[in-house]
């Protein structure tokens, strides 16, 4: 039931974030003169609802190539690895690496990097060595 609760609670920040963008979008097309067709939040709600219900997420979803340093990838790999095992065991889900996983650390580094100042951004960069 945990489980259920965070990835309700992820899918629910996703979305909010995704408003927020919907929003932006909408009032640009406002500005230009055209017309925007009902409630901005639930054509945004539909919009996520699709892309969550999509079969192939490769056709339906924006590509986007990442290069990572030895250890970063190694230790994205141990934690998809080990999200998939725990929520395997504890909730009986499949966790899809491309559908679930990545959408999930974007999310959460997204989520995070708002909270941060400049000068945090750099020192984790600095640890990095990147």
């Amino acid at each position: 039931m945990a489980d259920e609760d965070t990835t309700n609670e992820v899918q629910n920040r996703v979305a909010q974030r995704f408003d927020s963008d919907t929003s932006s979008e909408q009032s640009s097309s406002t500005e230009r003169g055209e017309a925007v067709s009902g409630d901005s939040e639930s054509a945004s709600s539909r919009d996520i609802q699709k892309a969550q219900k999509a079969k192939n997420v490769k056709k339906a979803w924006n590509a986007t190539s990442i290069y990572l340093p030895d250890d970063l990838d190694t230790k994205l790999s141990t934690a998809y690895k080990r999200a998939d095992l725990q929520l395997s065991e504890d909730a009986d889900i499949s966790f899809k690496k491309t559908r679930h996983y990545y959408p999930v650390v974007i999310a959460l580094g997204l989520e995070r990097m708002e909270n941060m100042e400049s000068k945090e951004i750099m020192e984790v960069m600095e640890e990095l060595s990147v």
